[in-house]
C-alpha cells in the first residue's frame, strides 16, 4: 500500500506532501477522521515504540540498509493528541529525510524540522476536510474557542494547533490573532476545565485504540527473557494488592529459590502465608507462560489448586465456594454459589467464541472482550479467597494467546484498577477498565525494551 508510493515530486512541500497521502487514502476508501497517523507509520513498514524520553518529544533512526527497520520513539509522557502529532512529524522524516541517522524532535527548529511540523498539521487537519468541518460551527464568519474545542477532538488535535490552523489558514478566529496574544487567550480559556464544562472526553477512545493496533509486539519471540524482566515485579505487585507485607528483596529471594531448587525449596515448607502464596503465584505464573493447554474457564479450577499447592491444607484448594459472600467496598454483589458452574459454563461459550474470532478482530477489540470476560469472572468470585489473582492472571493466558505483553497493576495504582470495575459494575461503562489495561500494555513494551537493553548490554 502506502509503502510502495513514490513521493519524490510532493517532497518540496508539506502540504503536496500531506494531500497525497490523504488522496491515496481516499482512493482507498480508508479516509475517516481521526487520521490514524500510528497505522500509517505501520502501513509504511515503521517499528514505533513509546519512550519515557525527558526532553525529545520523538526522534526517527534510520534503517541501515535494505534489511533494517526504521524505528520512531515517541515520548510516553505527552498527550495523545501531541503524540499523535509526533507520529506525524516522524512520518515525515521517514518519506523525505531519511538520508538523516536519526532525527530528533526537540530544541531548535531547523527547516527540516519546520517543514514535519507542517506536514504533520496538514495530515491530521487536511485543508478540504477540515474547512468543511469547520464551517458548519460559523457565526458570522468566525468559529468560538468552543467550538474550536469540539473540533480538536474531532481530528484528534490540541486545542492550541486546531486554534492556530483555525486563524492562520482559515481566518475563522475572531480578534487578535498574533501568535503571542493567542496563548494569552489559551491560558485563560483552560482547555481542559471547559472539557468538563461542557461534558467533553478529554480526548476519543479511539485514539487509544489507534496506537494499541498498530503497536508492534517485538517480545513475542523472546518469551523466556521477558518473563525473567517481569517475574518478580508481578508476583511483587499482585502479593502486595492481596494484602501481602513482603517487600521486593524477599519476593525476589522466593522466585530464585523456587526456580533453583523447585519442590525442595525451603520456601515450599513455610507455614506463613505470605510466602506460601507468593510461591504459588510463582508457579501459577510460569504455568501459564509455558503451558500448549486449551484456554478455557473451567482451568480456573487448576489454577486455583496451584496458588494454593503449598498451603497446609491444599486439598480445599481448586472447588468453587459453597456459600454466598459479600466483597468488602464492592457495589455489586457476587452470583449465588449454586449458579457458580453455569456461569462459568457460559462464560466459557464467550472465551471460546473469542478464540475462533481472535485473528479477524483488531488487536483493541480483543482487549475489551478481554477485559469483559476478567470483569465477568470478578463477578462470579467462583472461590472463597484468591479470586482476584485469578481472575488477572486468566487474563495475561488471554492476552499471551494474542500475542500481547502480560500485565501487572502497580500496588500504588490499585486504586485506579478497582475505581474502573466499580465503573463497570455501576454504568455498564467499560472505558475506563479498557484504558486501564491499554496503559498498562504501554507500559510493559516499554519495560520490555528497557529490560532488554539491559540484557543486551
Amino acid at each position: 500500500m502506502l509503502r510502495d508510493n513514490k513521493y519524490d515530486e510532493y517532497l518540496d512541500s508539506p502540504q503536496q506532501l500531506a494531500k497525497r497521502i490523504i488522496d491515496r487514502l481516499q482512493e482507498e476508501n480508508e479516509i475517516t477522521f481521526p487520521i490514524d497517523p500510528f497505522k500509517l507509520l505501520s502501513m509504511n513498514g515503521i517499528v514505533y515504540q513509546f519512550r519515557d524520553f525527558k526532553e525529545l518529544e520523538g526522534i526517527y533512526i534510520a534503517p541501515l540498509n535494505q534489511e533494517d527497520i526504521p524505528i520512531v520513539g515517541i515520548n510516553y509522557n505527552r498527550p495523545i493528541p501531541r503524540q499523535r502529532f509526533t507520529a506525524a512529524h516522524e512520518l515525515c522524516h521517514h518519506i523525505k529525510d531519511r538520508s538523516n541517522e536519526a532525527c530528533p524532535i526537540g530544541g531548535q527548529k531547523y527547516e527540516i524540522e519546520k517543514f514535519a511540523d507542517q506536514f504533520a498539521s496538514e495530515l491530521l487537519m487536511p485543508r478540504g476536510y477540515f474547512e468543511a468541518e469547520a464551517r458548519k460551527y460559523l457565526i458570522d464568519g468566525k468559529v468560538t474557542f468552543d467550538d474550536a474545542l469540539k473540533l480538536s477532538l474531532h481530528f484528534g488535535v490540541s486545542f492550541e494547533s486546531c486554534v492556530f490552523t483555525l486563524a492562520y489558514r482559515c481566518n475563522f478566529i475572531e480578534g487578535n490573532t498574533h501568535a503571542s496574544e493567542l496563548k494569552k487567550r489559551f491560558r485563560k480559556y483552560k482547555p481542559q476545565n471547559k472539557l468538563a464544562e461542557l461534558g467533553l472526553l478529554s480526548f476519543d477512545p479511539c485514539l487509544r485504540e489507534q496506537i494499541i493496533n498498530s503497536y508492534t509486539y517485538f517480545y513475542k519471540h523472546d518469551f523466556n527473557l521477558i518473563w525473567n524482566i517481569f517475574k518478580n515485579d508481578y508476583i511483587y505487585n499482585e502479593s502486595r494488592i492481596e494484602g501481602s507485607h513482603l517487600n521486593k528483596e524477599c519476593v525476589a529471594e522466593i522466585i530464585t529459590d523456587l526456580r533453583l531448587h523447585k519442590q525442595e525449596s525451603e520456601f515450599c515448607k513455610s507455614d506463613l502465608q505470605d510466602i506460601i502464596e507468593t510461591a504459588g503465584q510463582s508457579d501459577l505464573y510460569d504455568y501459564i507462560f509455558d503451558t500448549t493447554d486449551k484456554i478455557s474457564t473451567y482451568l480456573i479450577l487448576k489454577l486455583h489448586s496451584m496458588l494454593y499447592r503449598y498451603a497446609p491444607h491444599h486439598e480445599l484448594a481448586g472447588s468453587f465456594r459453597e456459600n454466598n459472600n459479600f466483597v468488602t467496598e464492592s457495589k455489586f454483589e457476587t452470583c449465588d454459589h449454586k449458579d457458580i458452574f453455569k456461569e462459568i459454563t457460559s462464560l466459557n461459550d464467550e472465551v471460546q467464541e473469542l478464540m475462533k474470532e481472535k485473528d479477524e478482530i483488531s488487536m483493541a477489540m480483543y482487549i475489551e472482550r478481554t477485559v469483559k470476560i476478567h470483569h465477568k469472572l470478578t463477578i462470579i468470585h467462583p472461590f472463597d479467597d484468591g479470586n482476584g489473582r485469578i481472575s488477572r492472571v486468566f487474563l495475561n493466558w488471554l492476552f499471551k494467546i494474542k500475542g500481547l505483553p502480560p500485565v501487572y497493576l502497580k500496588y500504588e495504582s490499585k486504586e485506579r484498577y478497582y475505581d474502573a470495575l466499580q465503573c463497570v459494575d455501576l454504568n455498564n461503562d467499560y472505558e475506563q477498565l479498557k484504558e486501564v489495561f491499554f496503559t498498562e500494555i504501554v507500559k510493559t513494551m516499554m519495560q520490555i525494551y528497557d529490560g532488554r537493553r539491559i540484557f543486551e548490554d
